[in-house]
C-alpha cells in the first residue's frame, strides 16, 4: 500500500493508517513509527529514479536546486515539527471509530485542494510546463507540505496541488515534490530516533525490513506509472470516495 500510494494524491499515510488500525495489526501509540519505517522504502525509491538529479545536490553542482530543497524543507519544518509532537499525543488518544472519521474528514480537505489546483490550472493556463520554482514558490509549497504530517492530508496531493496552483508545470511539479519528500522523510526519521519511538514491540526488524524492501520496489513501479499518467486522471474523485468510506466507518463513535 505503501509503495502505491505514496505519490498518488490520496494519502499514503492515511491509507496505511486506517489499514493497519483497523486490521488491529499495531497498537496505535505505535502506527506512527510504523508509518515512519514505511517511507523509508519510498524515499529509497526516489533516490534510485533520480540519481543524477541527487548526486548534483549533495555534491552542491546544482546550487539552485539545492537552495529551493533547503528552502522548502525550512518552509515543511516550521509547520511539521509543532504538528508532529502534538499529533503524537492526539493520535494515542483518538480511540475508536473517531480515528476513521479523522482521517476521513482530512481525505476530503486533500480532494477539495486538489479540485481547487485543477480549476485553476484550466483557468490559467501554465505558459512555461518547464518552469522551476521560485525560491517564494518552493517556501510556500515547504509550509504546505509541513500539513500533510496530518495523516490523511495527502502530501503529493497537496505539495503538487500548491505547485501547480502557482503555475508550475505538472511534470516539474511531480518531479519537484518527489525531491521533497526525501529531506522530509529524513527529517522524520531523525525526530523518532531522538524520541526514542522507533521501536514497534509487535514488529520484529525483519519484517520491518521486508516492508522498506516491498514499498520500495512498488514506489519506483508506481513512479513510473504517475509520470506517464499525469495527464489524465483525476486522483482529487479517488479522494472523495475513499474519504466518504473512511467517513462512514467513523460515523457510529459519535452515535
Amino acid at each position: 500500500m505503501q509503495g502505491l500510494l505514496e505519490w498518488l494524491p490520496i494519502s499514503s499515510q492515511g491509507q496505511t493508517v486506517l489499514f493497519v488500525y483497523n486490521l488491529g495489526a499495531v497498537p496505535v501509540e505505535s502506527l506512527i513509527a510504523l508509518t515512519v519505517w514505511l517511507h523509508l522504502g519510498t524515499m529509497f525509491s526516489v533516490l534510485v529514479r533520480y540519481p543524477r538529479d541527487i548526486l548534483n545536490i549533495i555534491s552542491a553542482r546544482d546550487r539552485n536546486l539545492l537552495k529551493l530543497l533547503l528552502i522548502a524543507t525550512i518552509g515543511t519544518g516550521i509547520v511539521g515539527v509543532p504538528i508532529y509532537l502534538v499529533r503524537k499525543i492526539a493520535l494515542a488518544t483518538i480511540l475508536g471509530s473517531r480515528l476513521n472519521l479523522v482521517v476521513g474528514l482530512l481525505l476530503l480537505a486533500t480532494a477539495a485542494f486538489l479540485y481547487a489546483s485543477r480549476k485553476r490550472t484550466q483557468e490559467a493556463g501554465v505558459d512555461n510546463p518547464e518552469r522551476i520554482p521560485t525560491d517564494k514558490e518552493a517556501l510556500v509549497t515547504g509550509l504546505t507540505q509541513g500539513l500533510s504530517i496530518l495523516p490523511g492530508l495527502s502530501r503529493s496531493g497537496i505539495t503538487v496541488s500548491s505547485l501547480l496552483m502557482q503555475k508550475v508545470g505538472k511534470e516539474t511539479a511531480l518531479k519537484f515534490s518527489f525531491l521533497m519528500s526525501v529531506p522530509a522523510v529524513l527529517g522524520i526519521f531523525a525526530l523518532e530516533l531522538i524520541t526514542g519511538d522507533l521501536a514497534i514491540a509487535t514488529v520484529g526488524l525483519t519484517d520491518l525490513l521486508l516492508m522498506d524492501v516491498i514499498a520500495f520496489c512498488v514506489g519506483l513501479a508506481s513512479m513510473e506509472a504517475l509520470l506517464r499518467l499525469s495527464r489524465r486522471v483525476s486522483f482529487w474523485k479517488l479522494c472523495v470516495f475513499i474519504a466518504v468510506v473512511a467517513i462512514a466507518f467513523g460515523i457510529p463513535a459519535f452515535l
